[in-house]
């Protein structure tokens, strides 16, 4: 190991990496990165894995390639130790570090709602979107046969925020494209999306709330608002209201929490994300961010768990870093609010930017389009994604989702 200033950073998500790209052009400092999984996951698509839209090596992308010249561990990282500043691997690893950036993502949060945690299907990993994948799919062969009761072919949605929206609208057209193969029992094909909330996408403005839920509506899904779900079982979804909602497939997107692992290293909130100082350390020499940091905004609430907030933190732990080590003072991160978007369906979107610029339909469509292949880190995967998304388009669901119910 190198005698420079040695950084670790713990996870490969949006925040890990960009923070290590950015330490990594310091040649006063040597970064290692560390996660369990060998690829960064480009989670916004993770709903079009689920769906059949596009095949999961599109959106997952080697670390070692990602940030060449910056050493990588795989591994699970288990204990940390502030005032030792070392940390152990699942394996027994003992690395030491100089300064230490936890960036370990977020998990789905149940809110304690019993048979979530039994029943329905998350989607935060790309294991996971395969799994909602494969029972989509497998579905129609086992009611096309006899194997299962049309009633199997009903999906219910939990979470009307743009994960629940984006995934419902998704599944809509996946259930139009199946018209074609299973004309028996596709129409029993049928998706609810369910929201506790008055409204859909309830940090959007309401009138792209109300655009949203139309336009879902459009697609043939169910939209229920008002709606807070009270428990879950194998076959079906009660609300509180009494309602029963019949379902083969239930997926809760609902929400997300940081995994309580490393909550007793300071001052936890409700979702385990822990409360930072303003400069995003937690004690000197350990920085926290992503969605396992807690920082308000300048409204005063904790910033959202979203890939923007991510990437700036990273940014700017880095540039904290490397100022540190010049004896300059370190500054406060200021969150820099560039929008928010969310796809509904083909030629389907909604996106607000700051100063209450507005796009809706197919304008904040190709918006979304063009900005999520920005992001996407390798070029054959950008290419690959555009590819799919072109010929989807054309043929209208005849995708990479043949493939993938074995």
């Amino acid at each position: 190991m190198p005698s420079s200033h040695q950084v670790v950073v713990v996870g490969a998500g949006f925040a890990g990496l960009t923070c290590a790209r950015e330490l990594a052009k310091n040649p006063g400092v040597h970064v290692t990165v560390i996660d369990r999984n060998p690829y960064q996951t480009f989670s916004p698509l993770l709903y079009q894995v689920a769906t059949g839209g596009l095949p999961e090596d599109d959106i997952a992308y080697p670390v070692r390639a990602a940030i060449p010249g910056v050493d990588f561990h795989r591994g699970e990282v288990v204990r940390i130790d502030p005032l030792a500043k070392n940390l152990r691997l699942a394996d027994a690893t003992v690395i030491q570090w100089d300064e230490l950036v936890l960036a370990t993502g977020s998990t789905g949060a149940t809110f304690g709602v019993a048979g979530v945690a039994e029943n329905a299907l998350q989607m935060k990993t790309i294991q996971e979107a395969r799994d909602i994948r494969r029972r989509l799919l497998l579905t129609y062969e086992e009611v096309d046969i006899g194997q299962k009761p049309k009633e199997a072919l009903r999906v219910v949605v939990v979470g009307g925020g743009p994960t629940g929206v984006e995934v419902t609208g998704a599944v809509a057209e996946l259930q139009r494209s199946m018209k074609h193969e299973f004309p028996r029992v596709a129409e029993f094909g049928h998706v609810t999306l369910v929201e506790a909330g008055s409204r859909l996408l309830p940090s959007f403005t309401e009138k792209s709330s109300a655009h949203a839920k139309s336009e879902l509506e459009e697609l043939g899904a169910v939209v229920l608002v008002d709606a807070a779900v009270d428990r879950m079982y194998e076959s079906d979804v009660h609300l509180k209201s009494g309602e029963v909602l019949p379902a083969g497939t239930m997926i809760w997107a609902a929400g997300v929490a940081a995994p309580d692992t490393w909550t007793s290293l300071g001052v936890a909130d409700r979702a385990n994300r822990l409360r930072v100082q303003p400069t995003l350390e937690l004690s000197e020499g350990l920085w926290v961010i992503g969605d396992t940091a807690s920082l308000d905004g300048v409204d005063g609430r904790p910033l959202p768990m979203v890939a923007p907030v991510a990437l700036q933190m990273g940014r700017h732990v880095a540039k904290q870093i490397s100022a540190r080590l010049v004896g300059q003072p370190l500054t406060d991160f200021v969150y820099k609010d560039k929008g928010q978007m969310a796809t509904i369906g083909r030629r389907r979107a909604v996106v607000e930017m700051p100063g209450g610029m507005r796009l809706h339909g197919t304008p904040a469509w190709l918006t979304w389009l063009g900005l999520h292949v920005v992001y996407l880190a390798g070029g054959r995967n950008r290419v690959s994604v555009v590819a799919d998304w072109m010929w989807n388009y054309v043929v209208w669901g005849i995708g990479p989702r043949r493939t993938v119910i074995d």
